[in-house]
């Protein structure tokens, strides 16, 4: 079985995360696996780090359609069985083609289609788009459950649907934490509104003990957070840090991961935090209420400021107590044994095997 994954090639979070490790996985397990990506960036930049076989297209920008001629041809000349497309502009590329390849065509759902975009004309035309994508392609792997009703709501056939997880590759041992002298958070994720920085800066702002927040992300809300912390007084207590591509010393730097979002779908936060023996406060949304336990953080409701802040006073108790190590440790055992890269690899060479049939 010849497999290639197609993304577009700018992307920088989770999903990057999640095709460069499905690849390596897909390797171990002797499929033959490559990437393409319309672009030299992020994804090809991680891809060669691991000596992943790349193909870069050099697509002359977002509108120039004729990658997609070029693809085609990848495709059938390289006797590809199937193609897994990754974000809305592979997607929709993909779309252009499939009835001209004799590959059959696997798409990834890493997020809600309704929020991916902007609320305006251009936005929604990009959603339309990529749901009739969607439409087109033989199989849908969702990367959270959450997302099945609202696919079956836009007119995708449930039979076609087939929920999956995120994975990464897990340190062996358990990981060594300290407990940080200030009560430390971290959020890592993208300054833009379905993250809901401004919900944790509120909470934070009512709170009465000492703290730190590290704020690791660049996006187009980023003025406003700053002026935000100005208007709420934290400023001292706020550290906008910027995008790193190398998150690791900001987990490891902290006592706990807080990720307020209004909208996700399986993070790839959850598993790095738990690689790093950190726990975590979530919204319940997507599947963060599915990877999150009692016993490994806290589980509040979308928006629910009240609650949030009520989670934060009690991580800072068990933080007080070292109790949120403890946490920590549980959360690294649970994913580590759920979500590896291994497991993913094996759940995705069966559906790559059944639409083969």
């Amino acid at each position: 079985m010849k497999t290639l994954q197609v993304n577009a090639g700018n992307e920088t979070g989770g999903g990057r995360t999640l095709i460069i490790n499905l690849l390596r996985a897909l390797t171990d397990q002797g499929v033959d696996s490559q990437l393409l990506v319309f672009e030299r960036g992020p994804v090809s930049d991680w891809a060669a780090k691991w000596d992943i076989p790349t193909t870069i297209m050099n697509q002359d920008g977002q509108l120039d359609l004729r990658v997609a001629g070029r693809l085609k041809k990848f495709i059938n000349d390289n006797q590809i069985d199937v193609v897994n497309t990754h974000g809305p502009r592979a997607n929709f590329i993909m779309g252009l083609i499939h009835k001209h390849v004799k590959a059959k065509w696997v798409a990834t759902v890493h997020s809600d289609p309704y929020v991916d975009f902007a609320d305006n004309l251009k936005g929604k035309v990009m959603t339309k788009l990529n749901i009739n994508a969607f439409k087109k392609a033989d199989l849908l792997t969702l990367v959270t459950a959450r997302f099945q009703p609202i696919l079956e709501q836009a007119g995708i056939e449930s039979t076609k649907i087939n929920p999956i997880f995120n994975a990464i590759y897990f340190r062996e041992t358990p990981p060594q934490t300290q407990r940080q002298k200030i009560f430390t958070l971290v959020n890592i994720a993208r300054l833009v509104p379905v993250k809901n920085q401004q919900l944790l800066l509120r909470a934070l702002a009512q709170v009465d003990f000492d703290y730190r927040l590290q704020l690791v992300g660049n996006g187009p809300t980023e003025d406003q957070l700053k002026q935000l912390v100005q208007e709420l007084q934290i400023q001292d207590r706020i550290d906008f840090i910027g995008f790193k591509d190398d998150t690791t010393p900001y987990y490891q730097n902290s006592d706990l991961f807080v990720l307020p979002s209004t909208s996700e779908g399986f993070p790839m936060v959850l598993l790095e935090s738990a690689n790093n023996g950190l726990p975590m406060i979530v919204s319940d949304t997507g599947s963060d209420a599915q990877v999150v336990h009692e016993d490994t953080g806290w589980v509040v409701a979308i928006n629910d400021l009240e609650q949030l802040k009520q989670a934060l006073v009690a991580a800072h108790e068990s933080w007080q107590n070292d109790g949120l190590r403890t946490r920590g440790q549980k959360f690294y055992q649970y994913c580590a044994t759920n979500f590896s890269s291994t497991r993913l690899a094996q759940t995705v060479m069966k559906i790559y095997e059944d639409v083969l049939k």
